[in-house]
């Protein structure tokens, strides 16, 4: 079974209350400091801040999936059709249903880095800052970022998913973590 777990450090982990049946085990973290990434420091500080590149296209990299929603999209336009007896009322219908799922059909790439996660899609990027970024929430397919520290249906619409292979969920993992940790709290002399 997937263990979900969800990451915005600075605090330590608190452990929601769930029955024993639950298989699945949250822990919550919240950003509370200044996140990492500004420009004062030394060069190799600089060089040694983590960069990730993905690319989420299931269309390609799931295509099983993919090409089993699009035929549950014709069946059900088909239903609509058998219902209605209407071309023109199925097609609109499927023609919703395929673009609401435009994600599916459109690859998405992700830059994490030291300015914040960078989202292209079709040409047109979106910069998005650390300080606006509240928790993550990583399970065994990817992260669900969020911006908003409370778990709300209005925190989870907001959100967006990063799906990653197995190979590269720890180097995100491990860049998120890196820029959501605040500033070093090492001690100094």
């Amino acid at each position: 079974m997937e263990s979900k777990q969800e990451i915005s450090p600075q605090l330590p982990a608190q452990t929601h209350p769930q029955s024993s049946s639950d298989a699945e085990k949250t822990k919550t973290y919240i950003q509370t400091g200044l996140p990492r990434g500004s420009s004062i420091g030394s060069t190799s500080a600089l060089a040694s801040r983590p960069e990730v590149h993905v690319v989420c296209w299931p269309l390609k990299f799931h295509w099983k999936k993919t090409w089993a929603i699009l035929l549950s999209y014709f069946l059900g336009a088909c239903v609509v059709y058998s219902l209605t007896t209407n071309l023109l009322v199925a097609s609109v219908v499927l023609l919703a249903l395929v673009s609401v799922s435009w994600r599916l059909w459109i690859p998405l790439q992700y830059s994490i880095g030291p300015a914040g996660i960078t989202r292209s899609v079709l040409g047109r990027q979106r910069q998005l800052g650390w300080t606006t970024i509240r928790r993550i929430s990583q399970d065994s397919r990817g992260v669900q970022v969020f911006f908003d520290r409370a778990a709300s249906i209005q925190s989870i619409l907001q959100s967006f998913y990063i799906t990653v292979d197995a190979d590269d969920l720890e180097s995100l993992i491990a860049a998120l973590h890196y820029y959501l940790s605040g500033p070093s709290t090492g001690p100094t002399h």
